[in-house]
């Protein structure tokens, strides 16, 4: 018994070493890239070994304002209208039957009034929450519709008309809604263990209640419990891998995380195997001691990319650099100063939110005065964050990019103290 319990106690120490030696402090981004950018001079600010303007970042959610510049320049060409119907546009397994998909129309997907709901983590969610045009809903869903409209319409899938209508002309080299090499990605421990221990845990502790209601029911002598018990393991280890690689492919990054305590409960369970009472418990046991550790210790660690990447999606996929956001940033500010074309309307408020929010067409704004709009986008990936803002009333924007779960409020501080505002750049979501 002591044998064992040294061993278990020395398996457990050895992880914990290991993990935390790739650990950094909570509070500090190991890598950003910060583009200032003041009347038109141009500065990169670069922190991080091996860390340019040239690095490349996912930048989630800030791929919308990319997807929406498309949609407004195929409006431009003709091929679109913005209060023009989407349906006729949609592939059939985004049609419900709910009949107010037929009244949704581009803008409405735009500015997040089409009614859809913010998740799309586990397969889209059709359902329309509120009548089209009626209620701000930021939503994921909603430019999951839209890129089904840019690929019919365009009859191009979505990379390629971001390269046609926004990559190429404006030259920016380095963006991709597709697959990248990107750098290392910091996640929260916490967040480490949610994404990579919740699916496993769950279909473990079902797994081992209906073995054991098996067990005390069945007429075959030959099941028992504790044979039983190794299997549901493996069977909740295959199905956590799953759902990992396969079913939330963006949190793929997370699964060697998982292989890790997978292989020492394992090992443990081997060890253990000629103490019953140890053998069931010390599987759950290590699980606990992992959640409450990844509760309670303020860390961030190092985890892969992405293993298997999913399909090009401008809801969370779009992935550039400092140099090609800086261009970006610079197209935005020169198109907000036409006075007339479809593109002036992606800076006008086509929803209110609240007293100091409205949402354009793919971008957001907040008034830094009474009438001195910030204009704005943020994306947040598992292990990146970034933002940038648009002041055009003192010609100056700035974007940050950083590969870390805490690097929004670091880009928000960076962005308050360049242009000496007080904005939150945040909405409900």
């Amino acid at each position: 018994m002591e044998k064992i319990i040294r061993i278990l106690s020395f398996v457990a120490f050895a992880f914990f070493v290991t993990l935390f030696m790739g650990c950094a402090n909570a509070d500090e981004v190991k890598n950003y890239t910060i583009v200032y950018s003041d009347n038109d001079a141009l500065e990169y600010v670069n922190h991080g070994r091996n860390t340019d303007e040239k690095t490349i970042y996912e930048l989630g959610s800030n791929g919308k304002t990319v997807a929406a510049y498309v949609a407004l320049a195929m409006v431009d060409e003709g091929v679109l209208s913005l209060d023009e119907k989407i349906a006729p546009y949609l592939d059939a397994d985004l049609v419900t039957n709910d009949e107010r998909i037929k009244e949704i129309t581009l803008r409405q997907l735009l500015c997040h009034t089409a009614g859809f709901s913010p998740s799309y983590e586990l397969g889209v969610d059709k359902k329309i929450y509120s009548d089209p045009g009626t209620e701000f809903r930021y939503s994921g869903v909603g430019y999951i519709y839209l890129q089904s409209v840019i690929e019919n319409a365009g009859k191009l899938p979505v990379d390629q008309a971001a390269a046609k209508y926004v990559f190429e002309p404006l030259g920016m080299k380095n963006s991709t809604f597709e697959n990248a090499k990107t750098i290392t990605p910091y996640m929260n421990l916490g967040n480490v263990v949610l994404y990579a221990l919740a699916v496993f845990a769950g279909a473990f502790l079902i797994l081992s209640v209906l073995a054991l209601i098996i067990g005390r029911i069945t007429k075959f002598k030959v099941f028992t419990f504790k044979r039983a018990f190794p299997v549901c393991f493996l069977l909740a280890g295959m199905i956590n891998t799953v759902v990992l690689l396969f079913v939330l492919s963006n949190l793929s990054k997370v699964y060697f995380g998982f292989l890790a305590c997978f292989v020492i409960m394992g090992s443990l369970l081997f060890l253990t195997r000629k103490k019953a009472s140890l053998f069931y418990s010390v599987a759950p046991l290590f699980l606990l001691l992992v959640i409450l550790l990844g509760s309670l210790i303020p860390v961030t660690i190092p985890v892969t990319n992405d293993l298997v990447q999913g399909k090009a999606n401008v809801a969370y996929s779009f992935k550039s650099n400092g140099e090609d956001v800086a261009i970006f940033c610079k197209a935005l500010m020169s198109k907000m100063k036409e006075e007339n074309g479809v593109f002036r309307e992606m800076f006008l408020p086509n929803v209110k939110i609240d007293d100091r929010n409205s949402w354009g067409l793919g971008i957001a704004m907040e008034y830094a005065g009474e009438s001195r709009p910030t204009y704005w986008h943020s994306g947040i990936n598992p292990g990146f964050q970034s933002l940038y803002v648009l002041y055009p009333e003192e010609n100056k924007f700035v974007a940050v990019l950083t590969n870390n779960d805490r690097g929004l409020d670091f880009a928000k501080d960076i962005a308050r103290s360049f242009l000496d505002v007080t904005c939150d750049w945040n909405i409900k979501r």
